[in-house]
């Protein structure tokens, strides 16, 4: 997310978060694709976590591993087992929330229209979008995987188009939003679908039945 770039207010950090929480949640939204999927009460948690780990270690960093007690004794610091502990805490979580590691994505149509379409679904959304978390990076990672390859060469679009857009064109289909096109001349015809593949590659016969899944549910 560059900074002209606004932010969708679902994953603004509530008002009533100390400011260092609010620093940690703002950090996990800037490196995530969490837009519409995320638990807001399960990160306002984590950030709590690491928001405290850091100030753990923080102390450490400024009064040592070892400090004396009342008597003169020198001991570990108590922060130490206070951030092995929530060092614990925080791994139970896995990567839910860890940073993405990945390479720097220039914005593209595919990707872009993509996103919009996924945020603008409200069963994408909240508690009720959680069964579709996988779809949805996997429709986010093929559509920036064709804009890749338009920006590449023709060879490797039409690489895209025969392996990548069947797939993409799929998980839309799974995830009941249009897929986006691709730009008006930047590609060729896409291939006709083997029979066992299902949802086709034609987007305007996908859009149709699309709206009519929507209506439908």
């Amino acid at each position: 997310m560059d900074g002209t770039e606004e932010r969708d207010p679902r994953l603004n950090a509530p008002d009533r978060l100390p400011e260092k929480v609010k620093e940690v949640w703002d950090e996990i939204v800037a490196t995530n694709d969490i837009a519409g999927t995320v638990d807001r009460q399960a990160l306002e948690a984590y950030c709590f976590l690491v928001s405290r780990l850091r100030e753990a270690e923080s102390r450490i960093d400024e009064e040592g591993m070892v400090v004396r007690d009342s008597r003169g004794k020198v001991q570990a610091h108590p922060a130490l087992e206070v951030a092995r502990k929530l060092n614990e805490q925080v791994r139970t979580w896995g990567d839910r929330f860890a940073p993405l590691v990945r390479p720097t994505r220039k914005r593209g149509y595919m990707a872009d229209a993509t996103a919009a379409a996924i945020a603008n679904s409200p069963h994408l959304q909240g508690d009720a979008g959680k069964k579709y978390t996988g779809l949805i990076a996997a429709a986010r990672t093929q559509a920036w995987m064709i804009d890749e390859a338009q920006r590449d060469s023709m060879e490797a679009l039409n690489d895209a188009v025969v392996k990548i857009l069947p797939q993409y064109v799929k998980t839309c289909s799974e995830l009941q939003i249009t897929p986006a096109a691709l730009s008006a001349g930047a590609a060729p015809e896409p291939p006709k679908q083997d029979k066992g593949v299902s949802g086709g590659s034609n987007v305007s016969s996908f859009q149709e039945r699309a709206n009519r899944r929507r209506q439908a549910g």
